[in-house]
């Protein structure tokens, strides 16, 4: 698996700060169990926040020990107290599902309950990860090969990892293991461009903004 779409510097320094969205950190662990880049840069962030602590209260500082950050399974509620220990980087076997995901799936991903949103699109909401504000949602989205997806912008920020498969849009191509962040500037019609589906885990913290009369009058019904 080659990784080339990660996280932002600004929601990696987000996540570690618990300050993340919720929906929005559950994307963010799963991918990071898999990209040995983003751990790097999050190994960064936590070595530099120790740096300044030391600096202003060195015995405060000089006992977190960065040299191994092992799994990171933290979810959502827990993001607060995210602590730089002990996270080793996940084997990336193409058909196992990351354990952040893995540990909050009813089932196996083959065997997820689909629920049709249009023909050759659905959908199964993640319960459980609410935002504060009760905004965003948390969902895993599967798109059919070939199949073209609703345009849309959004009004927050957008994650979308691929679990398998693959889309392109307006931004380039997304394959397993990438993440696409995405803010409010982005307009993009993503499309499953190979023979297989294209399985996403996608969270937002404030609705979708979709173009045309019918897919906005359907956007209550779907909660997205």
């Amino acid at each position: 698996m080659t990784i080339r779409h990660h996280l932002s510097d600004d929601t990696l320094l987000a996540y570690a700060n618990g300050t993340l969205a919720s929906t929005l950190s559950v994307v963010a662990a799963t991918h990071l169990a898999i990209c040995p880049k983003c751990r790097n840069q999050l190994e960064f962030i936590f070595a530099a926040g120790a740096a300044e602590l030391e600096v202003l209260e060195p015995d405060f500082g000089s006992g977190l020990d960065l040299s191994i950050i092992d799994e990171i399974t933290q979810l959502p509620q827990e993001a607060s107290s995210i602590k730089p220990e002990n996270l080793t980087l996940q084997t990336t076997d193409e058909k196992q599902v990351p354990k952040p995901l893995r540990n909050i799936l009813p089932c196996e991903l083959d065997d997820i309950p689909w629920k049709r949103l249009v023909p050759g699109i659905s959908h199964y909401p993640l319960k459980g990860f609410a935002n504060p504000d009760g905004k965003g949602a948390l969902r895993l989205l599967k798109i059919s090969p070939g199949m073209v997806m609703v345009e849309h912008s959004h009004s927050g920020q957008e994650l979308t990892l691929i679990l398998r498969g693959s889309y392109i849009d307006e931004v380039g191509r997304f394959a397993q293991g990438d993440l696409a962040d995405l803010d409010d500037n982005l307009h993009h019609q993503p499309v499953a461009d190979t023979d297989q589906d294209c399985i996403c885990l996608i969270a937002t913290d404030s609705p979708l903004k979709f173009k045309g009369f019918f897919s906005r009058l359907l956007q209550p019904l779907i909660g997205i």
